[in-house]
């Protein structure tokens, strides 16, 4: 299985979700040579961080087929509360 290197932006919208940005030019074997790559390369992903969020991420290493699923998988929505 193939591994994924993503970062997710810190910055919510108003519906809890958030920007994702995959860096899609490599994947990894194993989960440890994508976490190696992600502190190595920290600078250059910090830097990219702040070109498309406008602030901080963070980085994950997922797995292509769970990432997909992830990325299908529709926010629920807000169950409205009722006062007591």
């Amino acid at each position: 299985m193939k591994w994924l290197l993503v970062i997710i932006s810190l910055n919510l919208y108003s519906d809890g979700t958030a920007d994702h940005f995959i860096f899609t030019n490599m994947m990894y074997d194993t989960v440890q040579s994508c976490q190696r790559t992600a502190q190595v390369n920290m600078k250059v992903i910090e830097e990219v961080s702040i070109r498309e969020f406008n602030g901080p991420s963070k980085v994950y290493c997922f797995r292509e087929d769970k990432f997909k699923a992830y990325l299908l998988d529709e926010p629920k929505p807000e169950t409205k509360k009722l006062d007591i």
